[in-house]
């Protein structure tokens, strides 16, 4: 079997193969890779602010 490119692939083609393929270890890598270069600094948050956040963000309609 050939291993797919991830680089070639959107960031929703990836993570939709993450999504399928769970024991990816390579295309879990891929990802994170992808969303630390989106947001390299990424802001740190207390489990309260973070359920607050996802509320907000579902309320919205977002993901």
């Amino acid at each position: 079997m050939t291993q797919p490119n991830f680089v070639d692939m959107t960031d929703a083609e990836l993570r939709v193969y993450v999504l399928q393929n769970p024991n990816s270890t390579e295309a879990f890598h891929a990802y994170v890779d992808r969303l630390h270069a989106a947001n390299p600094n990424p802001q740190l948050m207390s489990i309260e602010e973070a359920e607050a956040e996802l509320e907000r963000r579902v309320k919205q309609g977002q993901r």
